[in-house]
């Protein structure tokens, strides 16, 4: 670092005392770098975000300083404490209290605003014990060890510009700045407005985890979802007028969704609208405003889903798209919590897995929240050895889908074998999704390699499992000879195209008749990893250390007692 020479020297209590305001924004303005700590202090990596600060001072303020003095100066000033359990409990029982009552909020400790990240965070790291005390006072409830004066530390009010009236350090002040817009309070008070309805859905039986063997509660979300990404592979392969009206039917279908929801429904709604904007952008606001506008028609005022639109709309789709790591991130730890409290070892805690893996993959779920789910739903054998290693397969086939993309052909062809290899020790019945797929991976390998009988092969043997599995006129046969039929086209083979239009039509026809009698969906989808499609982008790195980790912890499974 540069010293003061040819300037004023170091810094003076004066000076300290004239660029107060100034560093305290900007220190609070920084991005906290990640920490293994359950309880970082606040500069959790000074060598970094600390000595940008340095920098900046000294260049466009000739203000010099060392790190010494710099955290000598923030003890002083009181921004380097850490947070408390008591008060982070605190913390969360006020923002839960007012949320309800559809305040913002705004937290204080001892004058000192606390950065709504950095509590999610706190959350996420806690020990079980102060996570389970933090879900006590999210439902009410108020441990006998509170004392008032821990809770006169914290304060929690609605943001203004103006600094905190209850804070204790009358010579603390917050500058206007530090005040939240409406792309930083959205997510916020999403949050937790989620995290009150998850609690309350799950305490009051609403959610139940299901026994072995049952009915998935989550079936709901995945059936609705399923058939919006089925509508965009209809239009991708040029059956436009079957696709867009197959998203026409999930717009009706999305009334029931809002009447009964399953655990997984929010999420389903947020992904929808970002899989359409990922298509078109007017096809993703023209679902934002029918959702929100549907829901303020059928449900009451008060209800956590009006609660939610009202704030959505205020940011739309570009407030989706940049909230939704924090949105599902926060949501998926809420739920995760749930799910860990008791050894289930069900349908719903893989599917809730896999949801998991497809939002790491996407890079809207952070690699730190995953590992510590998967490990300790393994771990704790919410999900068994032979469950995980079915999911190392489906983080395997993700690989595929990423390599396709990017076309490393070669990659992609020897992970699909991997994958063939593991079910040709299976039972010839088991994981019959997982085999259809894999039919699929091998069409558009062959297709991308540029091998004709080869790539129609393997077109003829997709549709073949496909109408073996799920039978002729079920969607994911639908979209099969879609696809196949696309690729036809493509090389010339126009009397197949022609044969396989004509058998399309006719079964799309019994499909579309069977959701008109039905006025439903033909087909109920019990699972998330039917869709065969990456819907949203996903990061080759991401889906490699998924497979990393589900190969790692099945080695540390095998190496226990």
């Amino acid at each position: 670092m540069a010293t003061p020479t040819g300037h004023n020297g170091w810094a003076t209590a004066d000076d300290w005392a004239a660029q107060r305001d100034y560093i305290t924004t900007l220190w609070y303005a920084q991005r906290p770098s990640p920490s293994p700590s359950p309880d970082p202090p606040f500069y959790r990596d000074e060598n970094r975000t600390l000595k940008e600060i340095m920098q900046l001072m000294q260049e466009k303020h000739q203000f010099f300083a060392t790190v010494r003095m710099y955290k000598a100066r923030f003890q002083k000033w009181g921004i380097e404490k850490k947070i408390k359990a008591e008060e982070a409990v605190e913390i969360f029982r006020q923002q839960t209290a007012r949320a309800a009552a559809g305040k913002p909020t705004v937290a204080y400790i001892r004058g000192r605003r606390i950065d709504p990240d950095r509590l999610q965070r706190y959350r996420y790291r806690a020990a079980p014990l102060i996570s389970k005390k933090i879900m006590r006072a999210e439902k009410g409830a108020n441990d006998e060890e509170s004392s008032s004066s821990r809770i006169t530390q914290v304060v929690c009010r609605t943001p203004s510009p103006s600094p905190s009236p209850d804070a204790t350090d009358s010579a603390v002040s917050i500058s206007p700045r530090l005040e939240e817009p409406t792309e930083l309070r959205v997510p916020h008070e999403c949050m937790q407005i989620l995290h009150n309805f998850i609690n309350g859905a799950f305490d009051s039986g609403i959610w139940q985890m299901a026994a072995e063997g049952d009915r998935a509660e989550m079936n709901g979300a995945f059936t609705w979802q399923h058939y919006v990404a089925s509508s965009q592979g209809l239009i991708r392969h040029g059956r436009i007028k079957e696709g867009f009206s197959l998203l026409g039917m999930c717009f009706d279908q999305y009334k029931q969704q809002l009447q009964r929801p399953d655990s997984m429904f929010w999420l389903a709604t947020y992904k929808c609208a970002m899989v359409l904007a990922s298509q078109n952008n007017k096809l993703g606001d023209a679902f934002i405003d029918y959702a929100s506008k549907l829901t303020s028609l059928i449900l009451p005022p008060g209800h956590p889903f009006n609660q939610l639109w009202t704030r959505v709309v205020l940011t739309g789709m570009r407030g989706i798209k940049d909230h939704a790591g924090a949105i599902f991130e926060s949501y998926l730890d809420m739920w995760g919590r749930h799910v860990n409290s008791r050894e289930t070892n069900t349908t719903n805690d893989v599917q809730g897995a896999f949801v998991f893996i497809q939002l790491h993959c996407t890079g809207l779920l952070s690699f730190n929240l995953l590992e510590t789910v998967i490990q300790g739903m393994i771990a704790g054998r919410a999900i068994s050895k032979e469950s995980a290693e079915y999911l190392l397969q489906e983080a395997k086939f993700r690989l595929v889908l990423s390599c396709l993309g990017r076309r490393r052909l070669k990659k992609a062809e020897t992970v699909t074998k991997e994958i063939l290899a593991w079910l040709d020790l299976q039972p010839p019945n088991a994981y019959l999704d997982l085999r259809c797929k894999s039919a699929w991976l091998m069409f558009e390998i062959k297709e991308r390699k540029g091998t004709q009988a080869e790539a129609l092969r393997a077109g003829h043997d997709l549709l073949k499992i496909s109408q073996e599995v799920y039978g002729p006129t079920h969607i994911q046969t639908l979209e099969a000879m879609s696809a196949v039929e696309s690729y036809c086209r493509k090389i010339g083979a126009t009397g197949g195209a022609e044969q396989m239009a004509r058998d399309f039509e006719s079964r799309w026809r019994i499909f579309r008749d069977m959701a008109s009698t039905l006025n439903n969906f033909p087909q109920q989808i019990d699972q998330p990893w039917y869709y065969r499609s990456i819907e949203l982008g996903e990061k080759v790195s991401s889906v490699q250390e998924t497979v990393n980790l589900f190969e790692r912890c099945l080695k540390l499974s095998d190496s226990s007692p």
